[in-house]
């Protein structure tokens, strides 16, 4: 196994101990706990994804396209089918647990989940030995993945702060996130697909200052809201412990 096999293989776990080590203490239950389960579920999120892609594949839908649009709307599909499982286990676990109640939350969660599926994707691609094992694209998609992981996790968080789960603007929030998460990573799909993709390095670029604009937003925001959130909090423990003097 090579260095870049190796690499892609222990750099996603490593992020999300660092994630679960520095930052468990800034979730409402300070246990860390939900951000464990996240990551070990997101190892299983990945054969779904793999089933459905392969399935597309057998039917005569892949990266393999020769036309412009096929190519589009092969590397669309990609990112949303891996998006979409991410979004699961958030509506389907972490959006029920009281610690993710903010963008900060979110944000945390689906960095976990987004380096346990980068790492299981990985896994898989150096098993299958395919035309992406062993080059830049192993490494390169775990910041993408982490990038991605924030803008789906600020959206999720921000969706349950001081909103009802049932709430349409809610529902939106989270939607937006699924949708602009999947846009960023079918626009990396898309170069990774591209045999020429030198030639598209300057829209690459642009493609990717634009994603760190996007999160550097995001991540000013959510630092803003958990303070407010944190003063918040603070404020009713005091109350209650007058009340009970």
């Amino acid at each position: 196994m090579s260095l870049t096999n190796i690499l892609s293989v222990i750099i996603g776990p490593l992020i999300a101990i660092v994630v679960a080590v520095k930052y468990r203490t800034k979730l409402n239950s300070r246990d860390g706990s939900l951000l464990g389960t996240c990551f070990f579920l997101s190892l299983l999120t990945v054969i779904p994804s793999l089933v459905i892609k392969y399935t597309a594949s057998e039917l005569g839908f892949n990266e393999r396209e020769y036309s412009l649009f096929g190519k589009i709307g092969y590397s669309a599909f990609s990112a949303f089918i891996d998006e979409l499982n991410k979004y699961i286990i958030i509506i389907a676990y972490a959006y029920r647990k009281r610690e993710f109640d903010e963008p900060l939350a979110g944000i945390l969660v689906c960095i976990m989940i987004g380096m346990g599926f980068v790492t299981a994707d990985n896994v898989w691609h150096i098993i299958d030995a395919d035309k992406y094992s062993d080059t830049w694209r192993m490494l390169v998609s775990i910041p993408v993945a982490l990038i991605c992981a924030i803008i789906l996790g600020y959206y999720s968080g921000l969706s349950k702060y001081g909103l009802d789960s049932d709430d349409l603007s809610s529902f939106g929030l989270r939607i937006r996130g699924l949708v602009t998460a999947t846009f960023f990573h079918g626009f990396y799909n898309f170069f990774l697909f591209m045999e020429e993709y030198k030639s598209l390095m300057t829209l690459m670029v642009i493609a990717s200052f634009i994603a760190l604009i996007q999160v550097s937003i995001n991540l000013v925001r959510t630092s803003r809201l958990h303070t407010r959130l944190k003063y918040s909090r603070r404020k009713r423990s005091g109350t209650s412990e007058e009340a009970v003097f």
